[in-house]
């Protein structure tokens, strides 16, 4: 370990005991006061950042911004379709086909050409 080495590890440890040291003489309400004060202030900074970059990039912060809608909105029907129930699957359409009329149909056409011949012959 290099002499450089050894002095940031001292120094490390005077300044976590400076700390510890300040902690425990600083009453309860004052370190509260004093987290509530860093709270703040990081908050106002960050929303400084953020009018900023706003400013700057507003179509970035559009584009970012409808992004997070079509999330939002994707993740909310996938949690209706879960609650509903749905099977997941593949289908397929089968139509319907005409043998049904197709024989009702000619069943009609010749009783219609008896029934012709039948008066006819009389």
């Amino acid at each position: 370990m290099s002499k450089f080495e050894e002095l940031s590890d001292k120094a490390m440890s005077l300044v976590g005991q400076a700390g510890d040291s300040l902690r425990h003489a600083l009453p309860s309400t004052a370190e509260n006061w004093m987290k509530t004060g860093m709270a703040v202030g990081v908050a106002r900074t960050g929303a400084k950042v953020g009018v900023g970059f706003l400013r700057r990039n507003p179509a970035i912060v559009a584009a970012s911004a409808i992004g997070v809608g079509l999330v939002w909105v994707a993740a909310r029907q996938y949690r209706k379709k879960k609650a509903n129930g749905t099977i997941e699957g593949n289908s397929r359409r089968i139509e319907a086909s005409n043998a049904a009329a197709r024989k009702r149909a000619t069943r009609s056409k010749r009783g219609a050409a008896t029934a012709a011949n039948e008066t006819d012959a009389d």
